[in-house]
């Protein structure tokens, strides 16, 4: 079996990233894991590739999941009994949760949310992940450790997912439209708190999370580090792409509006000599919507986590900014 990067994501960090997924399966000797024959950086065409065992009917570990309809923690208790059957030297598990480990889907929560807060609800597979680990590392040689982040933001490529890269799909149509920057959202979602994290700063929060032994066995919030308004950055969205704001929409959804824009998002494209990506995949609007309607407030407390002594921050405002100009220069927005 052969796999390749594709070149458009294939940056430094990109790159680095695949070999050492590549690096990390050729330690790895498990009857249940295709093997690492070859690994390398084609120079022509500036992509890192890597060949393993070809296992004829095989199926990825998330499609055996999914047809086994195996619940999150039993596709972690699978992972474990591979990792501890072919790993004997492993030192710790990391887990990423999120927010909704206190409930922030569910409707107003307590904030900001504290790593000590009490569980709020009984099916909330979070917790079942978290006591799995708990259960299994008793009186092992490895640890483990959870982060719970929120509103994670993709800086280095404009994933469909990403919300800034959303707001500068929605703003370019928009402008194709010739109206002003208007808020998406409700009125309660326009002037409530809110909390990002960078995807960069939490890697690098993971990083340090897990090979500091202080943080073994222990959760911890990662966030930039403030709280903002949408209502605060909506005027910076607006100049950055030299339009006016406009006013917030209410009853509006991103998900109905940006419907049948394909011709106006298409044009933009054209125009402004941007990477072709079809509007359907240009956004996950449903996600966008429910971030931008939250009528409640969303706070965590980084405390824990500055305490064990990680102590980098960042400007939420200037965090999208910079992914929206870097979403530019790569031609994915005008």
């Amino acid at each position: 079996a052969f796999k390749a990067m594709r070149p458009e994501v294939a940056g430094a960090k990109a790159r680095r990233r695949f070999e050492l997924e590549a690096e990390h399966m050729a330690l790895v000797s498990h009857p249940n894991i295709a093997q690492v024959i070859a690994a390398g950086f084609d120079d022509e065409a500036r992509v890192s590739w890597m060949a393993t065992e070809f296992v004829d009917g095989a199926r990825s570990i998330v499609r055996r999941a999914a047809d086994a309809a195996l619940p999150i923690h039993e596709r972690l208790r699978n992972l474990l009994d591979a990792l501890e059957q072919s790993s004997p030297r492993l030192a710790h598990v990391h887990i990423v949760q999120g927010s909704k480990v206190y409930g922030s889907d569910l409707g107003p929560y307590r904030t900001p949310a504290k790593e000590s807060d009490p569980r709020v609800s009984p099916t909330n597979w979070y917790y079942a992940q978290e006591d799995l680990l708990v259960e299994r590392s008793a009186g092992k040689a490895w640890t483990w450790s959870a982060s719970r982040p929120h509103g994670v933001c993709e800086g280095r490529q404009a994933i469909a997912r990403s919300i800034a890269n959303m707001i500068g799909v929605y703003a370019a149509v928009l402008k194709e439209l010739h109206q002003p920057l208007a808020f998406p959202g409700t009125q309660a979602g326009f002037d409530v708190l809110y909390q990002s994290v960078d995807a960069d700063l939490l890697a690098r929060a993971i990083a340090f999370i897990v090979t500091t032994p202080a943080c073994a066995n222990r959760v911890f919030n990662v966030t930039n580090g403030d709280y903002m308004r949408w209502r605060n950055l909506w005027p910076a969205f607006a100049a950055f792409f030299d339009m006016e704001p406009g006013p917030v929409q209410g009853a509006m959804t991103l998900a109905g509006f940006m419907a049948g824009k394909d011709a106006q998002w298409d044009a933009v494209v054209a125009r402004h000599g941007l990477l072709p990506r079809p509007l359907s995949q240009a956004g996950v609007w449903s996600y966008a919507d429910f971030n931008f309607r939250r009528g409640y407030d969303v706070m965590s407390s980084t405390i824990a986590l500055r305490q064990a002594g990680f102590a980098e921050c960042m400007d939420t405002e200037r965090m999208f900014l910079d992914h929206l100009q870097r979403f530019r220069e790569q031609r994915a927005l005008p």
